[in-house]
């Protein structure tokens, strides 16, 4: 096993703090200046252009289940893909960052 782990992203923004505030309102993390966080969660918004890069650069968020995977895809609208390993669904923050919201298939 290994001794480190993924600990936060930086990741640029024309507006850092309203950002933050975004995903505080959405998934529920608390916002503190730049810096949204949760359980497990470190965002760190810096001032600069979004890097877009979608699909291929997106930030990943596991959900529990299939049905919270449901529940969120209706809060954005979203269709769910199914996968052989992953369900899943993707969309954009305020600043076009792409978002992916998945679940082991079978959960």
């Amino acid at each position: 096993m290994s001794d480190f782990q993924l600990n936060h992203l930086n990741i640029p923004a024309r507006d850092p703090e309203g950002l933050v505030r975004w995903y505080a309102q959405t998934f529920g993390l608390r916002a503190e200046g730049n810096k949204a966080r949760g359980p497990g969660v470190l965002l760190v918004f810096k001032p600069g252009e979004p890097v877009k890069r979608a699909p291929e650069l997106h930030l990943g968020f596991q959900v529990p289940s299939n049905a919270k995977l449901a529940d969120w895809a209706g809060k954005f609208g979203a269709t769910i893909t199914k996968g052989e390993e992953f369900n899943t669904f993707q969309v954009s923050d305020p600043e076009d960052n792409c978002l992916e919201i998945y679940c082991d298939r079978n959960s």
